[in-house]
């Protein structure tokens, strides 16, 4: 029985010398322990649902451009992303033409067809075309003649005053003919010219 407790004091008393060198205490004094740092409670990760569109859209041909509604120097326009029949997609789609758009309207794919077929603007990060203002990007606002970013819809632009009002494609979709399309404006006019 005493080889048992040699061994046993034999191996705690060099534990108890290092703890005492590394700045332990051989006290039986309780020590608190530092309040732990407060920490943010994540929040739940967001979700986006996948785009749904099938037969998806073959590579863009251009974006037609119109104005919505005009209430003279304020307009607000839209687009619609016109895509080239390739492999017969127009007429899957209910539609007929070298190009067509991605979807009838109505159709209940066609926010997704055109955000596949547009992607996402640079400057917003929406799905939907960057638009411009006679070259200039446009902004989240203002009085001035130039265009706005829709609050709600990328798709849609404020242009005020005259001039002519561009939308792109992301750099990113596949284009065959082109990734553009524009309006000139002039308020005499209720057409694009």
């Amino acid at each position: 029985m005493k080889s048992n407790r040699f061994v046993v004091v034999g191996l705690a008393a060099p534990a108890l010398i290092a703890l005492v060198y590394c700045g332990g205490s051989s006290s039986n004094t309780p020590t608190t322990p530092a309040p732990a740092p407060p920490s943010a409670t994540p929040g739940p990760a967001p979700t986006f649902a996948p785009l749904s569109c099938d037969p998806t859209p073959p590579p863009l041909h251009g974006i037609k451009v119109k104005i919505h509604s005009d209430s003279g120097f304020r307009k607000t326009m839209d687009t619609r992303p016109l895509v080239e029949d390739v492999d017969g997609y127009c007429k899957a789609t209910g539609q007929s033409g070298r190009f067509c758009f991605t979807r009838l309207e109505g159709d209940p794919q066609q926010a997704d067809c055109d955000r596949m077929a547009v992607g996402k603007a640079t400057d917003t990060g929406r799905y939907g075309p960057t638009w411009t203002f006679e070259g200039l990007p446009c902004t989240e606002g203002g009085s001035e003649p130039g265009c706005y970013h829709h609050p709600d819809n990328q798709f849609l632009v404020i242009a005020k005053g005259n001039g002519v009002v561009g939308a792109c494609a992301s750099p990113d979709v596949p284009v065959g003919e082109g990734s553009c399309g524009g309006c000139r404006i002039a308020e005499a006019s209720g057409d694009c010219q």
